[in-house]
């Protein structure tokens, strides 16, 4: 009877400490940024080995489960064996080591041949970058020879280019390229400590890939504890989807900006354009960002090669409009699948969101994200009309003026005049006197309850004492 009769009385003294201490910490954190800032950095900095170990693992798992589904499983099932315990540790933890090596391998190529051959056309570029403009020049003036007004107006041009294009390498690039290898011996500490990160988040990853069902199932474990079934089914549920849209999205883009940067080397290898590798690695590179990627990749590229050949840049222009059709027509829809379930419209503003917060890491998730939101507003929306007893198609409401409150019919719309009066209205409804009855009638019934109900818990609780 005690625990009865300061039951109520506790929990309003929690409720009264939990607003309170809400509002200090919300107090604290909105005036004291740059402490908060330090102490996440340093969180951030503690965990980084073990984030760069979950982060490793999320990317070389598909492959290994893949391998598990599409290779491992199909041998024991030809040989009508069952695969053991012992034995599916031992593939797991070969599989580890395959991957691992595979990864090493393709940092090794790249390291040794990719970056030794940008590095040499990237210094082609600046010493003959002068000529190039000439050749530019050059090739105007015998297409615009028989116009003189527009090759004036394109030696000018050319000229004004020239003067500042020289002036920014004079008193911009080269101290930017100086203040670089200075300060390079300064970051070499820091450099150290992310390679170090890096290689305990990479050790980490191996105890990680190979217990991850154990850990999986804890995890689990952990939310039917902590949630319930119900709840917990729908956080596992939604948990699934996550990774779904996610791990999908990311690794089939990844594929995709490889097949289509394998794709323009061969071509502009073939058809003879300057720099093909530096130009193959750019657009592979920036074709991970959705939708701005192709075009942010293309520009400089377009420009590089007009410099050094205008005839060979219309060809590239032209190679690059069939190459990004068929990569958005048939190459994507074929490894992301046919649709994200967002508009495209949605796509461009999620980006330029992603993009003005995260920079170009928030441009490449910001597609998953945007198509999660969009699912969690839609089941929502669904949700709350249903409640309401109104349609959730989008049909429905295409061309629709208002609905009917009585029959819920959807009135079509028509041209009319709309009287200002009618707009806006703020004031409560007015009840009817019928309603008034009704909801007195519904208090007093209500109060009645009420009171029998307390009764009968006094007479239980003497009845106990």
């Amino acid at each position: 009877m005690k625990n009865s009769k300061y039951q109520k009385y506790l929990l309003a003294g929690l409720t009264a400490f939990l607003v309170i201490a809400a509002s200090l910490l919300f107090y604290y954190l909105l005036f004291h940024q740059d402490s908060v800032r330090r102490v996440v950095s340093n969180i951030l900095h503690i965990l980084s080995p073990l984030i760069f170990a979950l982060i490793i693992s999320y990317v070389i798992s598909p492959a290994i489960n893949l391998l598990e589904r599409r290779v491992i499983a199909p041998f024991y099932a030809c040989r009508q064996k069952e695969q053991s315990a012992r034995s599916k540790k031992l593939t797991r933890g070969l599989l580890i080591v395959l991957m691992y090596q595979v990864v090493i391998f393709l940092l090794y190529i790249l390291i040794s041949t990719l970056i030794p051959e940008l590095f040499s056309s990237v210094a082609n570029i600046t010493l003959n970058f002068s000529g190039y403009v000439s050749n530019v020049q050059l090739y105007f003036e015998k297409l615009l020879k028989n116009y003189p007004d527009l090759l004036q107006s394109a030696d000018q041009f050319f000229s004004e280019f020239t003067t500042r294009l020289s002036n920014w390498m004079t008193n911009d690039l080269m101290p930017m390229l100086r203040d670089l290898l200075l300060n390079l011996s300064g970051q070499l500490l820091s450099m150290v400590t992310v390679f170090k990160n890096v290689l305990l988040g990479a050790i980490v990853a191996i105890y990680v890939l190979y217990h991850k069902e154990s850990y999986i199932a804890k995890l689990k474990r952990a939310v039917y504890a902590f949630f319930g079934l119900e709840r917990g089914n729908a956080l596992i549920r939604d948990c699934q989807y996550i990774n779904k849209e996610f791990s999908g999205f990311l690794v089939g883009k990844i594929i995709d900006s490889i097949i289509i940067g394998i794709l323009c080397y061969l071509v502009t290898n073939l058809i003879g354009t300057p720099y093909a590798l530096l130009v193959s690695v750019i657009i592979g590179v920036t074709n991970v960002i959705p939708f701005f990627g192709p075009f942010l990749g293309a520009v400089p590229c377009l420009i590089l090669i007009l410099l050094i050949d205008p005839l060979q840049a219309l060809y590239f222009l032209i190679f690059v409009l069939l190459l990004q059709q068929f990569d958005g027509n048939f190459l994507g829809p074929k490894i992301l699948g046919e649709t994200t379930g967002v508009s495209s419209f949605l796509i461009i503003v999620s980006i330029l969101i992603g993009g003005g917060f995260m920079g170009v890491f928030g441009m490449i998730i910001a597609v998953p994200v945007c198509a999660i939101i969009c699912t969690f507003f839609r089941n929502l929306s669904d949700h709350l009309l249903e409640k309401n007893s109104l349609p959730t198609e989008t049909e429905f409401y295409r061309k629709l003026d208002h609905i009917n409150p009585e029959t819920k019919e959807a009135i079509p719309y028509t041209k009319k005049e709309i009287n200002e009066k009618d707009l806006f209205q703020f004031r409560r409804k007015k009840l009817s006197p019928q309603d008034v009855v009704h909801t007195i009638l519904t208090t007093l019934d209500h109060s009645s309850a009420e009171e029998k109900s307390s009764e009968d818990t006094k007479e239980k609780n003497q009845k106990e004492d």
